[in-house]
């Protein structure tokens, strides 16, 4: 009976894969019981969210046919209610088929409701509506912030109820919060708030856990009774992952060893010139030995994915900052979330996919045996294609805006509800002077005197910042400041509102009555700007500078998977169409070329980009763009191999090392 026993657990299951209805997995001490069972699993994050949904079951294949028997993901609450009391359970956000999915493919599932999730994701996760309410304590108490949980959950979880394992679904466990061991609060009526809204909408049957980073202080605040912990960390010595584990040997009883976030990539920001990545030999020598300890674990991320439409968060305590120490300093998620994992963005196999597919495939007596390697999709070149030049945002202001308000000082995003995007904040001088100061702006702005372009404000790129543009200014001069958000903080202090925050003023004198209007570049909008085909303004040919709009056509008679590449660009955002497909910044880098899936694609296409600062190498009102068959990066310094490093976990060492290698794109020094 020993031996029998010993066997199911190094296996990961008891054999056959079982959904069906009245099925069982309980904790019993450390160990996990299915259908009476011990369990273990290997386990790959894959974000529904940042995939093309008619893409979901390529990647879903991809992570069954490395021999993993089950996925972890996260529900963003603010990709599901846009706005309050709206919600979208459709198309690409319809989680359920992606559990069904999931299960077709005989895959478990790991669900992490939140409501805060990180992930990188806009705002943690959480909806910009709730910054409406300016002195709100997001991930607390604060009955604000509990209400809108509790009504959201009310609407998503009956979507999850069906899909857990004893109403024949996949789901064997559900996270609540994420790393709130993290967070400054420490809120303990806040996490047993959530843990008994879980319980009420899901059932106490369902187990739900918890995930922190691998220290006392993480666990202490981050854990709550009823909800099992686990620890996240990545590569490590051995005596350093005995030391992770052993912290939950202070639970009693101790629970089963896992961990939620085993890193075999890692993200990158705008600005960053190392690459970042896990030694294959490290990933398989930590795996082993998690193996050896009857743990189980998930690899953060299996596939990553994109960042498709102003979805990046941002990072404040950033990876790559000049200045470790200064936590003020901020930089965006770039568009691609490949996170240099096993299946890329474009969900190609790698050598890191095959080596981990081998390991678990040596296995003994592991019954998910991995299946054959699949085919990575086509790739193809187009172009190149011509784009014109149709106006400035000021003066393609009738069709971009869909919302304009007056006010006597300047409104956030936040309080014209303006979500993502851009708002053009505009006025009229009542006084002269040569020197504009905001005092807060967030993030990017672009100041246009009479509809021409005067200069540029940065709220913090680092430890960059200019908050004022020298430039002559006359009493009854227009001034336009197109505002970008450039993403919400995902960690740390969230509360991140955007706009124009604070007084504007002019040689000291505080600048008033403005109307600002919202540019959201949704798909509408979109769909309208395509459509022009001539230059609202005189042709000229002069470099261009400042934001300004292109619309063009492309044909592609065969449509595959590509990347765009916009070799003479500097930093904005595309539609294809009438699909965001992310924001490039060429200057910064290191992304160079945006993912485009085949899915989007016409034979016919339309195009519109929303440049910011200028375009070079254009012939009068045309410039140009093209596909290419592979992703571009600009690293300027040699990748890192991060192997073991005892004593911290995976991420402390990122944060220790991932220092001096952020360069400053050219524009700042423009003005």
């Amino acid at each position: 009976m020993l031996v029998l026993l010993l066997i199911a657990l190094l296996s990961g299951g008891a054999g056959a894969q079982l959904f069906g209805a009245g099925s069982t997995f309980t904790v019993e001490g450390d160990l996990f019981m299915l259908n009476g069972e011990p369990f273990r699993y290997i386990s790959g994050s894959i974000h529904y969210f940042r995939i093309h949904p008619n893409q979901w079951n390529d990647r879903l294949q991809k992570i069954r046919a490395a021999g993993l028997n089950a996925i972890q993901f996260y529900i963003p609450w603010n990709f599901h209610e846009h706005h309050m009391d709206q919600f979208n359970f459709q198309g690409d956000r319809n989680f359920s088929r992606f559990l069904e999915l999931a299960q077709q493919n005989n895959l478990y599932a790991f669900v992490r409701i939140g409501p805060y999730v990180c992930g990188e994701w806009e705002n943690g996760g959480i909806p910009w509506w709730l910054l409406k309410e300016k002195d709100i304590d997001l991930r607390s108490a604060d009955t604000r912030f509990l209400w809108a949980t509790k009504a959201w959950w009310h609407n998503m979880l009956p979507h999850l109820r069906p899909h857990l394992l004893r109403n024949g679904g996949n789901v064997l466990m559900v996270q609540i919060e994420n790393e709130y061991g993290s967070f400054h609060a420490c809120d303990y009526e806040y996490m047993e708030t959530i843990r008994d809204y879980a319980r009420k909408y899901l059932g106490k049957e369902t187990i739900l856990y918890t995930t922190d980073g691998a220290s006392e202080e993480m666990l202490k605040c981050g854990t709550i009774p009823g909800a099992m912990p686990t620890v996240d960390f990545g590569i490590a010595s051995h005596k350093s992952i005995d030391h992770y584990f052993e912290l939950l040997d202070h639970y009693r009883p101790p629970p089963p060893k896992v961990n939620s976030e085993f890193y075999p990539g890692w993200l990158v920001l705008w600005g960053q010139t190392t690459n970042i990545v896990p030694d294959i030999a490290g990933i398989l020598n930590s795996s082993q030995y998690m193996w050896d300890k009857n743990a189980s674990f998930n690899f953060y991320m299996m596939h990553g994915g994109t960042n498709f439409g102003f979805w990046n968060g941002a990072e404040t305590t950033a990876p790559v900052s000049r200045s470790p120490g200064n936590r003020s300093t901020v930089f965006q998620v770039i568009t691609s979330y490949d996170y240099t994992a096993p299946i890329t963005e474009a969900g190609d196999i790698t050598p890191k996919y095959l080596a981990i597919r081998e390991w678990i495939g040596s296995l003994p007596n592991w019954t998910h045996t991995p299946l054959e390697v699949p085919q990575n999709s086509t790739k193809s070149a187009y172009g190149p294609f011509n784009v014109t030049r149709i106006g400035t945002p000021l003066q393609l202001k009738k069709f971009l805006t869909n919302k304009c308000v007056k006010s006597k000082y300047p409104m956030s995003f936040e309080e014209l509800d303006s979500p993502y995007g851009f708002v053009l904040y505009e006025t009229k001088l009542k006084v002269g002077g040569n020197s504009m100061l905001i005092e807060g702006i967030k993030d990017n702005g672009f100041m246009l005197l009479d509809g021409a372009f005067a200069g540029s404000f940065v709220s913090n790129f680092g430890n960059y910042s200019k908050h004022s543009v020298e430039i002559r200014m006359r009493p009854n001069q227009t001034v336009t400041i197109l505002v970008e958000n450039r993403g919400r903080q995902t960690y740390e202090t969230i509360n991140d509102f955007k706009g124009i925050i604070g007084n504007v003023t002019v040689n000291g004198q505080i600048v008033d009555d403005w109307e600002q209007c919202a540019i959201h570049m949704d798909d509408e909008v979109a769909q309208t700007i395509k459509n022009l085909r001539n230059p609202v303004i005189p042709t000229r040919c002069e470099r261009f500078k400042g934001p300004e709009v292109y619309v063009g056509a492309f044909e592609t008679p065969v449509p595959t998977d590509t990347f765009l590449l916009l070799p003479y660009w500097n930093k904005g955002s595309i539609f294809i169409n009438g699909f965001n497909i992310g924001r490039y910044w060429q200057s910064a880098g290191p992304q160079l070329t945006l993912y485009v899936p085949k899915d989007i694609l016409r034979p016919l296409n339309t195009i519109v980009i929303f440049e910011l600062f200028n375009v070079e190498g254009c012939w009068g009102e045309v410039c140009s763009f093209k596909f290419v068959e592979a992703p571009i990066f600009n690293f300027i310094e040699t990748p890192s191999q991060f192997g073991v490093r005892s004593g911290r976990t995976y991420k402390q060492n990122l944060i220790r090392r991932r220092t001096w290698n952020i360069k400053y794109p050219r524009w700042f020094g423009w003005d």
